[in-house]
């Protein structure tokens, strides 16, 4: 009997089990969930995000670079092998700052690129795009040849990803006011060689207005080559691209000449395209409303050491340093030392987030105000004395001055003579 005791309890456990797993399936079927994050799909980008409004965001995001990407490469990603767009805000940014951060992983099928967001404002900021051209340029780089897993594989370099990104962020917000301001300051002329050795991630506001400058100029140059496309295929597949050298490029285009053909190109090439643009300068109220919309992106002035101690806090604040230094060469002249001033604090934060600067924005406040209220009180006086001045006729004015007549004649000839000036004959 012993026997049939388990079966029995073998039965009822299955049983029991059955009834479990087919009250799952209803519960899904009536209300169906997906576990996790959830994904949206468009073109060659799948994007996953908990919060469906990042997600929309980072795809037309990353279909505006696609567009600026298809100018100069015909990407081969396909919906069997997509670039993948992750929400990663929820977590802390890793070591090094950046915001955000493209990948290369190993599958059983090849390779698998990945942009990870660690910041939503990296979006609208520049950063976000220049992941996204990032991993398209390793998806054109590796495709043929996927990288294996722990082994160290050739990155896009840092200034043809700058290119990129300040050509579609002059598409939408027009060239840089400062530019021509950073080519005085830098006070020497563009040297190749200087350049190729440059970091961006780490330049100040003044030296990454130019970095891009220089950046966009050889692209620019490059696209101006006979058979550009065919030749720029060629060398995303060569090594020595990732080498920040100009020896690759010269070999892919030939077109281009010599060095010091490509040389003298490059530098006149910056220089016209570092004209300034015409543009009348802006009134006190008007840069005091640009300055509040730039701090208004770190949460005001009381917010600037917090945010520059947050996630992803030396690069927003990098970015708004050079939002000012666009701005001082527009603003009113009374108001460029303020955001001069504005614009030290914020790139000392950016390397040093810990620095004091409580007292120096205090009393950049104070002056802020005092010259915002001095200005709308010359203005209010002067709109009073355009107001109140008479405009009174000069016959008036004569006619109040002219000396009483205090002989009055009254004979034929004078009468007569009164009569023809009373008709103003």
């Amino acid at each position: 009997m012993a026997w049939k005791r388990r079966i029995l309890k073998f039965a009822l456990a299955w049983l029991g089990a059955c009834i479990f797993l087919s009250g799952l399936f209803l519960a899904g079927a009536a209300e169906p969930r997906i576990a996790g994050e959830e994904s949206s799909r468009s073109g060659v980008f799948v994007a996953f995000s908990h919060d469906r409004g990042i997600r929309n965001k980072m795809l037309h995001a990353a279909g505006a670079a696609l567009l600026e990407w298809g100018k100069i490469y015909t990407t081969k990603a396909s919906g069997d092998a997509p670039i993948i767009l992750n929400d990663k805000t929820r977590s802390a940014i890793p070591r090094g700052g950046r915001s955000v951060v493209p990948l290369i992983f190993e599958t059983e099928v090849g390779m698998k690129v990945q942009v990870d967001l660690y910041d939503e404002a990296a979006i609208g900021s520049g950063a976000f795009d220049a992941g996204v051209f990032a991993a398209l340029a390793l998806h054109a780089m590796h495709g043929d040849r996927p990288p294996r897993a722990g082994s160290a594989y050739d990155e896009p370099p840092g200034w043809f990803i700058e290119a990129l990104a300040e050509e579609l962020r002059r598409s939408r917000e027009g060239m840089p006011d400062g530019l021509y301001s950073a080519l005085i300051q830098s006070r020497r002329p563009p040297d190749l060689a200087v350049f190729f050795k440059q970091k961006p991630q780490i330049l100040d506001a003044t030296s990454i207005v130019l970095y891009r400058a220089q950046a966009v100029s050889l692209l620019r140059i490059l696209k101006m080559a006979d058979g550009f496309k065919k030749a720029f295929a060629t060398l995303l597949t060569n090594p020595g691209f990732s080498k920040d050298e100009l020896d690759p490029l010269l070999g892919a285009f030939p077109s281009l000449g010599s060095r010091a053909d490509f040389l003298k190109r490059w530098t006149l090439d910056i220089a016209s395209s570092s004209m300034p643009p015409r543009r009348a300068s802006l009134s006190v109220e008007q840069s005091d409303r640009e300055l509040a919309d730039i701090l208004k992106s770190v949460g005001g002035p009381e917010k600037i050491a917090e945010a520059a101690r947050s996630n992803g806090g030396a690069y927003r604040l990098r970015e708004c340093a050079v939002q000012f230094f666009h701005l001082e060469f527009r603003a009113h002249p009374l108001f460029q030392p303020i955001l001069e001033e504005y614009r030290n604090i914020f790139t000392l934060l950016s390397r040093k987030p810990k620095a004091s600067v409580s007292a120096q924005i205090a009393d950049l406040e104070k002056i802020r105000q005092l010259l915002v209220q001095r200005s709308k009180q010359i203005a209010d006086y002067l709109n009073w004395f355009e107001v109140t001045q008479l405009d009174a006729p000069k016959s008036l004015i004569q006619d109040q001055t002219k000396a009483p007549n205090t002989l009055l004649r009254h004979d034929p000839y004078s009468l007569f003579l009164d009569s023809l000036e009373e008709r103003g004959w």
